[in-house]
C-alpha cells in the first residue's frame, strides 16, 4: 500500500510540475500583453516596461549577465502616435484598430478632405499607377480604392492628400515603415465603413518621430557544466506594435509574448540545479523586431560573446497554437538537425508534425544566420489561433496548444 501511494505521489508531482511550467508561461504572457505594458511599443515606453519585467525574471531565477546588468542598449529611428486619433465621416467617428489603422509613415494631420472613389477594377499597384497618371487631382483629395497597393503603401505621392485602402478583412497594423515619415496620408479601413460613399472625411492626429529612440535587448545566460565556452542560444522578440493613439493598443499575445514567455520558462527550467546543461545557455530577448529586426541585428553586429561558439540558435516567434505541429524555418539547410528533431519527436510523440521550411529572413534568427551562426526559427501551426497584428491578439482564452510538447522537444534538443 505504501509503495502504491508513493507511486501515485510521484505521478501527481510530475504532472503538477509540468502544469506549473505552463502556468508560469501563462502568467508571463498575461503580464506582457496587459494594457499596463502599452503593447510593448514606443508610446509610453512600453518596450522599457517589458524589458524591466524580463530582467526581473532573469534575476529571480539567478541568471548571469555579460555586463553590469542584463541590458544591451542601442537606438533606432521610429515614428509614433502618442495622442488622440480622430477619423470622422458623415458625422460618425470611426473606431481606431477596428474600423481603420493608419500608416506608421504618417505625419501630423488636421483637416477635412474630399474623397475620390476609384473604379472597382483598380485593384493593384500597376492599375493604380496608370489611373493616377491619367487623372488630375487636387492636394485636398484623398483617393479611396479597394486594393492592397504593396508598392505604394506608406510612400509619398505628389499632388494628392492621401489614399484610403478598403478591405473586407479584419484591420491589422504594422510599424515596419515607421523609420521615415512623409506628408501623404495613408489609411487602411473597413469597406463597410464607406458603403454610403461619404464625400468628405475629417482626420486629426499628431505624430512624434524619434531619430534615435533608446531601447534595449535583454540578455542573460547560465554557465554550462562541461562546455562553458560553447553556447546554445534561445531568442525571442519581446516588442510588439505598441499604441496607435492614446487609447488603442495592440496586446501582441501570440506575437510575441508567447515566444518571450517560453524563453523565460526555459530560463527558469535550466536555472534549476538538476537541469543544468553541459553547454552554456544564453537567453536573448530582443526589441525592435516589428520595425525591422533592429535588436537582433544590433546584437549580431555587437555580440557579447563569440558568435562562432554558438552550437545552435533557436528563435521562438508566435508559438501559441500547435494543433498542426510546428514549422522550422531554415531546417532545409540543416538536414541533420531536422532529422534529430524528428527522431526526438517520433520517440516521444511531442508534436503532430515538424514541417521543413527553407531559408527565410522573416524573424530574429536571420541576422545571426547571416553571420554564419547555425540558426532556425520555430513557429507553431493551427487554426485555433489566427490573430495577427490586431487588437484581438489577446491573452484571453489563449490556447498554448502544443506548449508542453514544444517545450520538452527544445529541452531534449539541448541534451543531444
Amino acid at each position: 500500500m505504501k509503495s502504491f501511494v508513493s507511486f501515485i505521489f510521484i505521478i501527481l508531482t510530475s504532472y503538477y510540475s509540468v502544469a506549473q511550467d505552463v502556468e508560469y508561461a501563462r502568467s508571463c504572457l498575461n503580464k506582457l500583453s496587459s494594457k499596463s505594458f502599452h503593447g510593448r511599443g514606443y508610446v509610453k515606453k512600453g518596450d522599457l516596461k517589458a524589458a524591466k519585467f524580463i530582467a526581473g525574471e532573469f534575476k529571480k531565477h539567478k541568471l548571469e549577465s555579460f555586463g553590469e546588468d542584463y541590458f544591451q542598449n542601442y537606438q533606432f529611428p521610429i515614428n509614433s502616435f502618442p495622442g488622440k486619433i480622430s477619423v470622422e465621416i458623415s458625422d460618425k467617428k470611426l473606431i481606431p484598430g477596428i474600423d481603420y489603422v493608419i500608416s506608421c509613415s504618417n505625419s501630423s494631420v488636421d483637416g477635412e478632405y474630399k474623397l475620390h472613389y476609384l473604379p472597382e477594377h483598380i485593384n493593384n499597384d500597376s492599375l493604380f499607377a496608370d489611373y493616377y497618371s491619367k487623372h488630375d487631382f487636387t492636394i485636398n483629395e484623398i483617393l479611396v480604392v479597394k486594393a492592397k497597393l504593396r508598392k505604394f503603401y506608406g510612400k509619398y505621392i505628389d499632388g494628392i492628400a492621401g489614399v484610403i485602402l478598403l478591405s473586407d478583412k479584419k484591420q491589422w497594423w504594422h510599424v515596419s515603415n515607421g523609420n521615415y515619415t512623409n506628408n501623404t496620408i495613408w489609411i487602411k479601413a473597413k469597406t463597410t465603413a464607406f458603403d454610403a460613399k461619404p464625400k468628405h472625411i475629417k482626420i486629426k492626429f499628431k505624430n512624434e518621430f524619434f531619430e534615435k529612440y533608446p531601447t534595449q535587448n535583454v540578455v542573460a545566460f547560465l554557465k554550462g557544466s562541461k562546455y562553458p565556452e560553447k553556447y546554445f542560444v534561445f531568442t525571442a522578440h519581446y516588442d510588439h506594435l505598441g499604441m496607435m493613439g492614446n487609447k488603442t493598443y495592440f496586446p501582441g499575445a501570440n506575437d510575441n509574448a508567447s515566444g518571450t514567455s517560453m524563453l523565460l520558462d526555459l530560463a527558469r527550467h535550466f536555472s534549476l540545479p538538476e537541469n543544468q546543461s553541459e553547454y552554456s545557455i544564453v537567453f536573448i530577448a530582443v526589441s525592435g523586431e516589428e520595425s525591422g529586426l533592429h535588436g537582433s541585428r544590433y546584437f549580431a553586429d555587437n555580440p557579447m560573446f563569440p558568435l562562432e561558439n554558438i552550437e545552435l540558435l533557436v528563435n521562438l516567434d508566435m508559438v501559441g497554437s500547435g494543433s498542426n505541429g510546428i514549422t522550422v524555418v531554415n531546417s532545409a539547410i540543416y538536414p541533420d538537425l531536422l532529422e534529430k528533431m524528428r527522431d526526438i519527436n517520433e520517440k516521444h510523440s511531442y508534436l503532430k508534425q515538424i514541417k521543413k521550411r527553407g531559408e527565410s529572413c522573416n524573424s530574429d534568427h536571420c541576422p545571426f544566420y547571416k553571420k554564419g551562426v547555425k540558426a532556425v526559427f520555430i513557429y507553431t501551426m493551427g487554426d485555433e489561433l489566427k490573430e495577427y497584428h490586431s487588437v484581438d491578439d489577446t491573452a484571453e482564452n489563449f490556447p498554448f496548444t502544443a506548449y508542453d510538447g514544444l517545450f520538452k522537444l527544445l529541452v531534449q534538443l539541448t541534451l543531444n
